[in-house]
């Protein structure tokens, strides 16, 4: 049974690395997107929108891409005050798609975060107690 356990744990790392950043990099357009509809016409406005919503995520990009363990922890802490938002924004009828789109991207990031530090651990204490 651990020998399985030993063969899935890098697909499952892979996967969940996958999910890491395909939610990430889908929060980033959907902001994108939500400071592109926020005006009838491009004004200065949209990337400064999108600058504020998005800065606290553009700067874990280098830690997803080193895949580095100790800030992709801040990340899910992170990520937690965008399902807070999501929440908001659900509640409001206007932007309710957007709203409920956020908490479906972050919750997915959250949970492929969770499952690769997890797996990340476990791979990691197996190395060092096998010989």
């Amino acid at each position: 049974m651990i020998h399985e356990d030993r063969n899935q744990t890098p697909i499952v790392l892979n996967l969940s690395y996958k999910c890491i950043v395909g939610s990430y990099y889908a929060l980033l357009t959907l902001f994108l997107i939500n400071g592109l509809t926020a005006f009838e016409k491009f004004s200065l406005a949209v990337p400064v929108i999108w600058l504020l919503q998005s800065a606290p995520l553009l700067g874990f990009e280098r830690a997803i891409r080193k895949k580095n363990t100790q800030q992709l922890i801040w990340l899910s802490l992170v990520v937690l005050l965008y399902f807070m938002h999501g929440v908001l924004v659900a509640f409001d009828p206007v932007r309710r798609v957007a709203g409920f789109a956020e908490l479906g991207l972050s919750i997915l990031l959250f949970c492929a975060l969770l499952l690769y530090l997890r797996k990340n651990q476990k791979l990691s204490m197996q190395s060092t107690t096998s010989p």
